[in-house]
C-alpha cells in the first residue's frame, strides 16, 4: 500500500460533510446490510475505493442515525412482523424488513432451545480415573455378603401395557395481518371499531339517546351532501353550497360520529366516495380531512373510534370507490362472527351494501347481499319491506314492469298493516325506497309510475323536518320536469311554487362557509381545535362537466 493511501492528508482529516455522507450512503448500506461484511472491513472499502476517511465513532453515529442497525431487538421484529414499522426503519423497504425480522425471531428462538436444552441435561459424570484410591485396597465390609434384599425388588406387580400417549394435533399459527398501506390500515381499524362496538352492546340499544342522536347526525350529513350535489347538476351552485355548508358545520357536532351506530363507518366512507364518483373530487378531500379533524377534537387517542375516524384523513380519494368493496366483506365478516346468525342487524347490514354496491355499478351482482324474502320474514318482517322495493326496483331495471307491480302491490298491502304497530317500520326508509324506485322509472321512460312513486316518497318523507328539505327538493324537481313532459299545467304550476318556497328557505338559513382545501395539515393542526371553518364565502372547482350519475338514496 502506498504512503498516500496509507495515512490520510491533510483534506481527508477533516469530518465528511453531510452531503458527502449522503452520497456514499447507498454504497455503504449495499456493503453493511445487505453484503454483511463487519464495520472495519466496509470502513477498508470505503476509505481505499471511495476516499472516504472517518473514524469508527462517525460510522457508528451514522449507522444509528441511518437506522442501520444488522441486528432487531425481539420486541422491534415482532412489531414488523404485526404491521408496525419503527419510525426510524419506514425509509427501508418493508418485505426485506420483514425478512430482517423473521431472521431476528429464528435467533432468537434458536438462542431460547439451545439455553433449555442445556439446562435440561444432566450433569456429566466425572471420567474413572486411572489411579486407584487410598480406599480401594481396604476391604469393604459388604464386599464378602450379599446386599439386604430390597423391598421393592420383592414386590409381585401385575404388568400393564402403557397407555398409548394422544395424537399431538398441530396448529398452524395464524397469518399476520401486514398493514403494508393506507387501506389496509382502515380495514384493520374497522375491524377493531367493529370489535369494540359488540364489546360495548350498544347495537341493539336502537332507543338509546347517543344512538338516536348519532344516528340523526349521520343521516343529515348524508342528505346535506345529496342535495348539493342534486342542486350543482341542475345548474343552482349557490343552493348547493347552502347544502354543502350544512354538511360541513355538522362537524363542530361533538356527537357526530361518537355512536356505536353500525352504519356509521361504512355510510361514512359511502357518501365521500360518491362525492368523488358524482366529479367532486376536491370536495371529497375536504370531507375526509375534516372527519379526521373531527377525531382529533373529541375523542379520545386510546379509542379504536379515534384511531378508525383519524385514517380517513390519510385515504386518497381515487381509492374510495375499490377500498369500499373490501370493507363491506370485511366488516360483514366481523359482524357474522360476533352476533347471532339470525341478528336483524346482519340483514340490516346486507340491504345497505347491496344498495351502496348497486349505486356504484347497476349492473353487479347482489347474489351474496340478497337473501330469500320467506328468510327475511323469519327475522323482520318490516324489513323485508325494503328488500321487495330492491327487488322492484331490480325488476324494472330488467324491463320487467308487470312483475315490479305485483311487488309494489305486496309492499302496499304489507304497509298497510306494518302501520297499525307503532315502531314496526321506518317510514323515512321507505320514502328513500321509493324515491329510488321512482328514479329508475323515470330512467326507463315510465312517467306515470315515476310519479306515482315520487309522489308516495314525499308522503313518507315530508314529516321529518330535519332530514327531508333537501328530500322534497329533489321529488319537486323531478315532478316539474314531468309535469312539463306530460304537458300537465296544473302540476308544472303547484311544483314549480312548492320548489320556490323550499328553496328560500334554504337561502334563507345557512350561510356558506369557506372550505379550504390548500391548506397544510399541519397548519391545520396547530390551529384551535375547537375553531369552526372559515366564514368567507369559497367555492371548490368540480370537474367541468356535470356527472350523469344518479343521486344518492341515504338509508342511514
Amino acid at each position: 500500500m502506498t504512503e498516500s493511501m496509507a495515512s490520510p492528508s491533510k483534506d481527508q482529516r477533516r469530518a465528511p460533510s453531510q452531503a458527502e455522507w449522503e452520497k456514499f450512503r447507498p454504497v455503504f448500506t449495499q456493503l453493511y446490510i445487505e453484503e454483511n461484511r463487519p464495520l472495519p472491513e466496509v470502513m477498508g472499502i470505503m476509505r481505499e475505493k471511495h476516499g472516504l476517511w472517518a473514524s469508527e465513532k462517525m460510522y457508528k453515529n451514522k449507522i444509528k442515525h441511518w437506522g442501520l442497525r444488522k441486528y432487531l431487538k425481539e420486541g422491534e421484529a415482532k412489531q414488523i412482523m404485526e404491521g408496525e414499522v419503527p419510525t426510524a426503519s419506514r425509509d427501508l423497504d418493508l418485505d426485506a424488513l420483514k425478512k430482517k425480522a423473521e431472521r431476528a425471531l429464528k435467533r432468537k428462538r434458536n438462542r431460547k432451545s439451545s439455553s433449555s436444552n442445556a439446562q435440561a441435561s444432566p450433569p456429566a459424570s466425572p471420567p474413572a480415573s486411572p489411579t486407584a484410591s487410598p480406599l480401594a485396597s481396604e476391604p469393604s465390609p459388604s464386599a464378602s455378603s450379599p446386599p439386604p434384599p430390597s423391598p421393592v425388588c420383592e414386590a409381585v406387580v401385575q404388568w400393564s401395557k402403557p397407555a398409548e400417549p394422544l395424537p399431538t394435533i398441530v396448529v398452524p399459527p395464524p397469518e399476520r395481518f401486514r398493514v403494508v398501506n393506507v387501506a389496509e390500515q382502515f380495514l384493520f381499524n374497522l375491524r377493531g371499531w367493529t370489535h369494540d362496538a359488540f364489546v360495548h352492546g350498544d347495537w341493539d340499544t336502537l332507543s338509546s339517546t347517543q344512538h338516536h342522536r348519532g344516528r340523526q347526525a349521520s343521516r343529515l350529513l348524508s342528505s346535506s351532501l345529496t342535495a348539493g350535489i342534486n342542486l350543482f347538476d341542475n345548474g343552482k351552485p349557490t343552493l348547493a353550497w347552502a347544502q354543502w355548508g350544512k354538511a360541513f358545520a355538522g362537524f363542530q357536532n361533538p356527537e357526530l360520529f361518537k355512536s356505536w351506530y353500525y352504519e356509521i363507518p361504512m355510510a361514512l366512507l359511502f357518501e365521500v366516495g360518491r362525492v368523488a364518483v358524482s366529479g367532486h373530487h376536491q370536495l371529497a378531500a375536504v370531507l375526509l380531512k375534516n372527519v379526521k379533524r373531527w377525531a382529533h377534537t373529541f375523542l379520545d387517542p386510546k379509542d379504536s373510534r379515534h384511531a378508525l375516524f383519524s385514517v380517513f384523513g390519510e385515504l386518497e380519494v381515487d381509492q374510495l370507490q375499490d377500498l369500499y368493496k373490501r370493507a363491506a366483506r370485511s366488516m360483514y365478516d366481523g359482524l357474522e362472527t360476533r352476533i347471532d346468525k339470525r341478528n336483524k342487524l346482519l340483514y340490516e347490514v346486507r340491504l345497505n351494501r347491496a344498495l351502496d354496491l348497486l349505486w356504484y355499478d347497476p349492473e353487479t351482482d347482489l347474489t351474496e347481499w340478497l337473501p330469500q324474502i320467506s328468510e327475511v320474514d323469519a327475522v323482520s318482517p318490516g324489513l323485508s319491506v325494503y328488500f321487495l322495493l330492491l327487488q322492484a326496483y331490480r325488476l324494472v331495471a330488467q324491463d320487467q314492469y308487470d312483475e315490479a307491480d305485483d311487488i309494489c302491490s305486496q309492499v302496499q298491502r304489507r304497509l298497510t298493516i306494518l302501520k297499525e304497530t307503532p315502531g314496526s317500520i321506518d317510514l323515512w326508509r321507505v320514502g328513500l325506497a321509493y324515491r329510488r324506485l321512482g328514479r329508475q322509472q323515470h330512467a326507463k321512460g315510465r312517467i306515470a309510475d315515476a310519479r306515482r312513486s315520487f309522489n308516495t316518497a314525499l308522503k313518507y318523507v315530508q314529516n321529518n323536518n330535519d332530514l327531508s328539505k333537501s328530500v322534497l327538493i329533489e321529488i319537486c324537481q323531478r315532478q316539474q320536469s314531468m309535469a312539463n313532459m306530460m304537458q300537465d299545467a296544473e302540476d308544472v304550476f303547484f311544483w314549480t311554487k312548492m320548489l320556490e318556497s323550499l328553496e328560500q328557505d334554504t337561502k334563507a338559513t345557512q350561510v356558506i362557509e369557506e372550505l379550504d382545501p390548500s391548506k397544510d395539515e399541519d397548519e391545520s393542526e396547530s390551529e384551535d381545535e375547537g375553531e369552526k371553518l372559515r366564514g368567507k364565502k369559497r367555492r371548490i372547482s368540480p370537474n367541468p362537466g356535470r356527472s350523469s350519475t344518479p343521486a344518492r338514496r341515504g338509508t342511514w
